[in-house]
């Protein structure tokens, strides 16, 4: 993973032009017609702590966009990824701090909550929801436009056996993959990947999975969610089965935390296991909630439980 040249101490500075030209070039790798040029300035600031004479200095060493003048508008995973890699304050990095605050401070339980909103507002009748179980099924819910669908309590495992030497060799092959937010038409593209060293974790899990099972290794793609307050997000991941034990890894979002989000590589390194972290709902990447068969917005606020959780709770595995 490129090592960030910035800081959030220093996000007000813009980076040196060597710097920038460097970065654009990773990001000028994404096809051009995978961009959707939606962010205006006053979004760049707000979403990506992106201030106008860093959004002028990106825009000058070559990051696309279309429009001229105040009209201008630039895409989300282009400056979601500047962000990222220039160390500034904003939805990711926070977002990145909480994640590495719940894996070394790991709660006995989380209460989380799944909230969904229409899709498509306006429709006749009410609502109707499709809800992703830890089976990997799906619970039907009506309910109005907005509304709070499922309540589950997870109760993250914090030991896991070692994993063998094998797994963790697999593991730094992909050492030098940096972790970037990519959309969804490249990021499943493992000769995309290879070719840009450049993976989100689904499609990195994907990898490890497929490369395992080529070496003989007993493993399994994951999607479910990543548990931190104070919002749980879905996410993927790789299993490799230890001791009778399905560990989950991911050495991506490990180096991302380590790079970005104040985890200590001393304490968890990116061949660690960060399964605290993690809450298993299928075997394969699908909808959390669906709405007719169409992709729902969905939010899931979580809120840590500290004394005695009930008995209604699941594992993280």
């Amino acid at each position: 993973m490129a090592t960030p040249v910035g800081s959030p101490a220093r996000q007000q500075q813009v980076p040196e032009p060597a710097a920038l030209d460097a970065l654009v070039r990773r990001l000028r790798q994404l096809p051009d017609r995978q961009r959707r040029f939606a962010v205006t300035a006053t979004g760049a600031r707000r979403q990506h702590g992106i201030r106008p004479e860093l959004l002028a200095a990106l825009t000058a060493a070559g990051v696309p966009y279309v429009g001229e003048g105040d009209d201008r508008l630039h895409d989300a995973y282009d400056l979601g990824n500047a962000a990222l890699h220039l160390g500034l304050v904003s939805v990711q990095s926070r977002s990145m701090r909480s994640w590495a605050r719940a894996l070394t401070t790991a709660a006995p339980a989380y209460r989380l909550e799944v909230v969904a909103g229409c899709p498509v507002p306006g429709h006749p009748g009410p609502c109707g929801y499709g809800v992703l179980t830890a089976r990997g099924r799906r619970a039907a819910e009506g309910g109005p436009v907005d509304a709070r669908l499922a309540e589950l309590v997870v109760r993250p495992v914090r030991e896991w056996p070692e994993l063998p030497t094998k797994v963790r060799e697999l593991l730094h092959e992909v050492g030098d993959i940096g972790f970037f937010l990519l959309p969804e038409a490249v990021r499943w593209d493992q000769a995309f990947m290879w070719r840009t060293r450049m993976a989100d974790c689904g499609g990195a899990a994907a990898w490890l999975v497929s490369e395992g099972e080529r070496r003989g290794l007993r493993t399994r793609f994951s999607f479910g969610v990543l548990v931190a307050q104070p919002y749980s997000t879905p996410h993927c991941w790789a299993e490799f089965l230890v001791d009778g034990v399905w560990v989950p890894v991911d050495p991506l979002l490990v180096r991302a935390l380590n790079d970005w989000g104040g985890l200590d590589a001393r304490d968890v390194p990116p061949d660690g296991r960060p399964g605290a972290l993690f809450h298993r709902l299928s075997a394969r990447f699908t909808k959390v909630v669906s709405h007719a068969g169409v992709w729902a917005p969905v939010s899931i606020p979580t809120e840590r439980l500290d004394g005695d959780a009930g008995a209604d709770g699941a594992g993280a595995g």
